[in-house]
């Protein structure tokens, strides 16, 4: 038999393999008046193109199979139920996520002012500050909010958050002391020499929030599978968004380092220290934050004290910063 020369530039899904069976392609939906037979018999393979009349074709087919005795037809047709109501179902908690995310102002990089109150209202110095006297512009606070998850109360306007976060706590002394403790206070010793580059005090926590947010952009959610299939972008964004939240946020501290760096004799030296200095582990911070479309300000203020109770005067911590990045 001599090879076929004829090139064809359609894909047959289907391989005939019967003897004096074909196979046809229908082309009558795409405009054609003629249909592609591929012939086996024992003769070999022929290539025939036939009028569609001959295959009386009907709206609907899309494959015919014919044999010796039958005509096989392929008939495709949407799934109305899939297409209509599970599809649509699937889309809209797509949707709802996705508006649910991008509504949530907890997760991601958070940067500001790290200090404290003291009982007579100063804020990270004074006689009642005890052992710390900060350099307020250079005690430094720094989260990484890695997790959020939100409950809506029926509309993406009003929904209860939580996620969780680990912070990073830096209080740089003001002054060359020294940081001592003991089992029963925490103490500052002045001293004249060496004189110190950095004196800082670190706490390293894991924090977790329960805030209420309200959000007033309009994000409208389709309601019916014909008003889904309506409107080709359902994309939300957080253009002119006002929002803001308020609650509180629990941080339990599992690392905590003073530091001291110095020169001597011409070196520079670093000593560092794992004491807890009686910091209380665990703390417990009114949040309230505001911001419009992408921005985020936020302030935190420390409803326990700072350390053990007795170890040292009354301080409760206070962050104040904004949100860098946005996951």
């Amino acid at each position: 038999m001599k090879p076929l020369s004829i090139i064809v530039p359609i894909l047959l899904p289907i391989a005939v393999t019967a003897q004096q069976d074909s196979l046809s392609v229908d082309t009558a939906k795409h405009g054609s008046t003629h249909s592609i037979m591929l012939m086996a018999g024992g003769q070999g393979v022929k290539l025939k193109v036939v009028p569609n009349d001959t295959l009386q074709a009907e709206q609907g087919d899309t494959l015919r199979i014919l044999t010796k005795r039958k005509l096989v037809r392929i008939i495709t047709t949407p799934r109305e139920d899939r297409d209509t109501t599970l599809r649509f179902e699937d889309e809209l908690a797509r949707l709802r996520r996705e508006r649910r995310n991008l509504f949530t102002y907890w997760a991601g990089l958070e940067y500001g002012i790290n200090t404290f109150l003291t009982t007579d209202g100063r804020i990270g110095d004074g006689p009642e500050s005890g052992p710390l006297q900060l350099n307020n512009a250079k005690s430094r606070f720094f989260a990484i909010n890695f997790m959020e998850y939100k409950a809506e109360f029926g509309t993406h306007h009003v929904g209860l958050f939580t996620g969780l976060g680990i912070e990073f706590d830096n209080y740089l002394l003001s002054g060359n002391t020294t940081l001592g403790a003991d089992g029963d206070s925490t103490f500052a010793v002045p001293m004249e020499l060496p004189v110190l580059n950095k004196n800082k005090l670190r706490q390293i926590g894991l924090r977790v929030p329960l805030m209420l947010e309200l959000n007033t952009a309009r994000a409208k959610l389709p309601a019916t599978p014909e008003e889904y299939a309506a409107k080709k972008d359902w994309s939300f964004t957080r253009k002119n968004n006002f929002h803001l939240a308020a609650g509180v946020v629990g941080t339990w501290y599992f690392d905590s380092m003073y530091k001291q760096k110095y020169t001597e004799g011409g070196h520079n030296v670093k000593n560092r220290s794992k004491d807890d200095y009686n910091l209380l582990p665990y703390r417990l911070a009114a949040r309230a934050q505001v911001g419009f479309a992408g921005l985020n300000l936020f302030a935190e203020y420390a409803l326990t004290p700072l350390f053990e109770e007795g170890t040292a005067p009354d301080l409760r911590a206070l962050n104040v910063g904004l949100t860098l990045v946005g996951f």
